[in-house]
This record gives C-alpha cells, sequence and structure tokens, in this order.
C-alpha cells in the first residue's frame, strides 16, 4: 500500500512531528528539540511552497518555463527561493525578527545535517515558539490555510502553548518554579518552615518561588515580581517571624529601611494604654 500526500499534507505532517518533538522536549528529554528544529524547518519550507502554488501550481519548481515539467525528477524551489517570491510579491513579508529566526532555523538545521552542532536548549525553545507565532500570523493575514483546524487531538495542547505568546511565557514559568519547587523539597518534620512556593500577588500566578538573589527571598519565575503580603518575613527588631502585611515599613537615617511588627512599632503598647 502506497502512503500518499500533498504538499499540504507533508507540511502537517512534518508540523505534527514538530509539535511532538517540542513536547517530548518539554518533558525533559533535551535531544527531542533535535528533531524538533528539522521537522519544524521542513514544515515552513513546505507551508510556505503550499503558499506559492496557490498562485500557480508550476510555481514551485526552479524552472518554471523548461519545455518539459516531470514532477517526479524536476528541482523545486527551496526556502529562500520562496521567501524572496513572497517578499517580490508583498515587499518585507518575511522580514526582522521573522527573517532571522528563520536564518537560525537554517544554520541549525544545516548543522544538525551535516556537521557537529552545539544548540542551546533555552534559547531553541525560545525561537522555536517565536518562529512558529510568526507563521501563524503570516498564514492568518494571506489565509493561506487555517492551521489550527488541521491540528490532531493529541498535540493541540502543546499547539496552544506555542501559538499564544502569554501562554508560552506562562507555560515555562511554571517550569521553572516546579524545578525550583523539587530543588528545595520541604521538610515534613518543621511544618513551620517557610514555603517554597507562593501563588504571586502581581500576576496571580502558581509562580513566586525562592530566590537567595531577591531581596525578599522570593522572586516571581514569569513576571518577576518580588513583594507581596503573604510574603513570609521578619520583624527587623525582635525576629519575629510572620507575613510581609503583618509588618510596617520604618525608615531610619542609619540604619535605612526596618521591618516593625505590631509590638515593636510601640502601637500594642499605646493600643494596651488606651485601653
Amino acid at each position: 500500500m502506497n502512503h500518499k500526500l500533498d504538499l499540504l499534507d507533508n507540511a502537517m505532517d512534518s508540523l505534527e512531528e514538530a509539535l511532538k518533538k517540542f513536547q517530548e522536549g518539554d518533558e525533559g528529554d533535551q535531544k527531542a528539540y533535535k528533531f524538533c528544529v528539522l521537522h519544524m524547518a521542513h514544515f515552513i519550507e513546505l507551508i510556505f511552497k503550499h503558499h506559492i502554488t496557490e498562485k500557480h501550481p508550476l510555481l514551485i519548481y526552479a524552472n518554471p518555463f523548461a519545455p518539459k515539467i516531470d514532477p517526479a525528477t524536476a528541482k523545486t524551489i527551496g526556502l529562500w527561493e520562496a521567501v524572496n517570491f513572497i517578499n517580490n510579491e508583498d515587499k518585507d513579508a518575511v522580514a526582522g525578527d521573522f527573517r532571522k529566526d528563520l536564518e537560525w532555523l537554517k544554520r541549525l538545521r544545516n548543522d544538525i545535517e551535516h556537521h557537529k552542532f552545539e544548540m542551546d536548549v533555552a534559547t531553541a525553545r525560545i525561537t522555536i515558539g517565536r518562529l512558529f507565532r510568526s507563521v501563524l500570523e503570516f498564514l492568518d493575514y494571506y489565509g493561506a490555510v487555517d492551521i489550527e483546524k488541521r491540528i490532531p487531538e493529541e498535540t493541540n495542547a502543546i499547539f496552544k502553548v506555542l501559538s499564544d505568546e502569554y501562554q508560552f511565557k506562562l507555560h515555562d514559568a511554571l517550569k521553572k518554579a516546579d524545578k525550583v519547587e523539587e530543588e528545595n523539597p520541604g521538610d515534613p518534620m518543621d511544618p513551620e518552615a517557610d514555603p517554597v512556593r507562593l501563588e504571586c500577588e502581581a500576576c496571580g500566578n502558581d509562580t513566586m518561588v525562592v530566590n537567595k538573589d531577591s531581596g525578599t527571598g522570593y522572586r516571581c519565575t514569569f513576571c518577576e515580581n518580588e513583594d507581596g503580603d503573604d510574603l513570609p518575613a521578619s520583624c527587623s527588631c525582635c525576629g519575629a517571624r510572620m507575613t510581609a502585611g503583618d509588618l510596617e515599613t520604618w525608615h531610619d537615617e542609619d540604619t535605612g529601611v526596618e521591618y516593625r511588627c505590631y509590638y515593636c512599632t510601640g502601637r500594642y503598647a499605646a493600643d494596651r494604654d488606651r485601653d
């Protein structure tokens, strides 16, 4: 039995594989990102070719004016010929960061296929996500194809993460918070110990985690906020542990900023005398 895919089906097949590999990388198999890059590059090249064939099917060939074209052997255009065609049709349709990301993808794909390669995983994740969203914007603007309707159910979740910048950033922030939590297991014998992870009061996400470089000892992995009334804190005078919202801020010319509890502010004594 022959398995036959047209240009668009072939593109979608590569996209599905790219999404699966991205998800595998997301789940800890960093080598999977290599194959995500290869499949993503193939998807973009094919989807650009599909866009061009919508103008005329012969334009996919490197020499569309040849006296005879055999689809089985005729050379087709590559990614950059497709980009040049698109930009000649509509100036700067593929430009700026979009083009830079494509150049990054091309270099990395070439290194993977022909040389030794080195890939910074964090950079790869961010660039793949940004590039994917640029392609979706391109397809949406030109009405070439509705990709989302063609995404299989098993890769729909990672598609939604990659296609939405906010969701992508939040997804990464939650993963970073998970890692901090794993590296700082709580002591089951100490129920009074400070929590490792809290909800961030600035962005409302479960991404406020301990951070030794923060002035408060906590930092949100999503919005980088470091403050919050629910954060554990200490009275500068008596050392009592409570939440930041229970402390008052005092400014002293000699010691700078101090945080004082109800008793150390003197309000307890004043209230007692008043009673």
